[in-house]
């Protein structure tokens, strides 16, 4: 009888080693990439990936998940109270208006300069929130370079005239914004420096937060588009950042 337990217990703990030895000697890790995601996980960065590229009008945009964030400085509402010392405002979380996005980033260069978009959606519906320009760091740039890649810093910013930059904010906020008939002609523009970068918001000031909060940078949505010299865009939605 002990010999036969002697050699079912040989025969497990060979099993167990021949399971280690096959999966590299190390215990299985977690990771944020796309091609391993779970299934629920999937489904909605496929989601958010559609939602960019859509936005992007770029089919085959090559994107990296990053994890998630706050949608900070663009968005934060919570109580406000006043400091001790200066006068200044601080302002608390309010945990039902914690908000995540889920951040992903471009792979390719913006037009060969050393910087690449940033993507950030909300993490709730999916709904593009922000893209945002990204500087490389310099150890990113390092890495270019040993795979036979360069970029670039451009010693003069172009400039683009306003017909110009309004045709390409127009094409990005139709392909985002189902009621951008509705909300057109409430775009207020602004430019600086020329034509180096133009803007066009919308601020809904009908909104209200409830009694005793506030946001930051504003307290109600905002919808703006940077178009700068070279074409490239800064984009930030709040409208499903506020609400529940």
């Amino acid at each position: 009888m002990k010999t036969k337990l002697l050699i079912t217990l040989v025969v497990i703990v060979g099993l167990g080693v021949a399971i280690w030895w096959k999966f590299g000697n190390k215990a299985p890790s977690l990771t944020t990439s796309l091609e391993t995601a779970t299934p629920q996980v999937e489904n909605s960065q496929q989601k958010d990936i559609n939602n960019i590229r859509s936005f992007m009008a770029e089919p085959n945009l090559n994107l990296i998940s990053k994890g998630t964030g706050l949608p900070q400085p663009y968005f934060m509402v919570g109580k406000a109270s006043t400091l001790d010392k200066g006068g200044g405002i601080r302002i608390e979380k309010v945990t039902e208006w914690e908000r995540q996005v889920n951040i992903y980033e471009q792979k390719d260069l913006i037009n060969g300069q050393c910087e690449v978009y940033e993507y950030q959606t909300d993490s709730r519906n999916n709904t593009l929130t922000a893209v945002h320009i990204r500087d490389l760091r310099p150890s990113e740039i390092d890495t270019l370079k040993a795979s036979g890649t360069t970029c670039g810093t451009p010693s003069t910013v172009p400039k683009l005239s306003k017909t110009e930059a309004e045709v390409i904010a127009t094409d990005y906020l139709k392909r985002a914004l189902p009621n951008f008939d509705q909300i057109k002609d409430k775009l207020a523009y602004s430019e600086k420096l020329g034509g180096e970068s133009q803007e066009w918001r919308f601020e809904d000031k009908s909104y209200k937060l409830p009694e005793g909060l506030v946001g930051d940078p504003y307290s109600y949505p905002v919808i703006r588009i940077v178009i700068y010299g070279d074409k490239s865009i800064l984009y930030e939605n709040t409208t499903s950042l506020f609400g529940n």
